[in-house]
């Protein structure tokens, strides 16, 4: 009888052991292909006299409501301090890609707004090949949607440890109501388009994203995740 707790036991290790490795593979992939997307960004956008950082900070501020946003807000969104925020955009400002002005309604806020030049420099023209979206499209369709679901649980988590302060998922914003449908393929609901969302149709980075209140991102992570722990 020890000698079978002692086999059991061994397999239980060796178990865990095989989950603790897959784990540590999966963040060993993840971290290659952000590896290899931050060099290829080094050496296409580094040509044209932009950093990886300048060019985030551009495409946010395209992303924005008339193409501009607070220093703060920058900061904030690309998990950097202030100073460092408003290096960068004073170095877009001598490149004539970014214009800084202070708000009309309060003098004290620096509003950083994108210029036509800065415009131009990050858009589609200037873009990086989209390299991730053609690996994407060699999974199956059923693939992607399991890596879409994963990829917005694993951004979760990095948000939970403050790694990520910002994100405009679908699962913290307070348009969405998951599981409110009874269709299996569309079993969301968006209030904001006022229309049913499958999985296939959650949003990383949505342009009509408003935060949710703690509580409610708290109830949709419980009943988004709640159909899929059988």
């Amino acid at each position: 009888m020890a000698e079978q707790r002692v086999i059991k036991s061994g397999k239980k290790s060796s178990v865990l052991q095989n989950a603790a490795d897959l784990t540590t593979q999966l963040a060993a992939g993840l971290e290659k292909i952000g590896l290899a997307m931050k060099s290829r960004t080094w050496r296409r956008e580094g040509r044209a006299g932009l950093g990886p950082l300048q060019r985030q900070v551009l495409t946010l501020l395209r992303s924005k409501p008339g193409q501009r946003a607070t220093v703060s807000t920058v900061a904030n969104e690309l998990a950097v301090r202030l100073p460092t925020a408003s290096e960068v955009i004073a170095t877009l400002e001598r490149k004539q890609l970014v214009r800084r002005r202070r708000d009309m309604s309060d003098g004290r806020i620096v509003m950083a707004h994108l210029t036509a030049k800065g415009n131009r420099s990050c858009g589609p023209s200037s873009r990086m090949p989209d390299r991730l979206a053609i690996a994407a499209e060699a999974l199956s369709a059923p693939e992607q949607v399991v890596l879409l679901t994963s990829l917005v649980k694993v951004i979760r988590s990095l948000q939970e440890q403050g790694e990520i302060t910002v994100a405009r998922m679908c699962v913290s914003c307070q348009y969405f109501h998951p599981n409110q449908h009874g269709n299996a393929d569309r079993p969301h609901h968006c209030d904001s388009l006022n229309i049913p969302l499958g999985d296939r149709s959650l949003r990383l980075d949505c342009q009509v994203y408003e935060p949710a209140s703690s509580s409610q991102v708290n109830e949709a992570w419980t009943n988004f995740t709640g159909s899929r722990t059988a």
